[in-house]
C-alpha cells in the first residue's frame, strides 16, 4: 500500500510511529467527506433513519481515518 512519510512521531516498545498518509487512509477521508454531505441531507429531509446511518458512517470511518493517519507506524526490523 503506498504510503508517504512525513516523519517520525515517536516510539512505542521498539516500535517508530510515523505521520503518514496510505491509500486506505485518504479513500476513508472521502467516504467521510460524503457521509457528513449526506447527515446534512438527512438533517435537512428531517429523515432520522438516514440521520442515524450518516452519523455511524461519519463516526466509523472518520475515526478510522484519523488512527490511519496518526498512528500507522510500522516496525523497523533489522534497521
Amino acid at each position: 500500500m503506498p504510503f508517504i512519510d512525513t516523519g517520525e512521531l515517536f516510539q512505542i516498545g521498539g516500535i517508530s510511529i510515523h505521520i503518514g498518509v496510505n491509500a486506505l487512509s485518504l479513500l476513508m477521508l472521502m467516504i467521510t467527506i460524503v457521509g457528513i454531505w449526506g447527515l446534512v441531507a438527512a438533517i435537512k429531509n428531517r429523515n432520522l433513519l438516514a440521520v442515524l446511518f450518516s452519523v455511524a458512517t461519519v463516526a466509523t470511518f472518520g475515526f478510522f481515518a484519523i488512527a490511519t493517519i496518526f498512528t500507522y507506524g510500522y516496525p523497523e526490523l533489522g534497521h
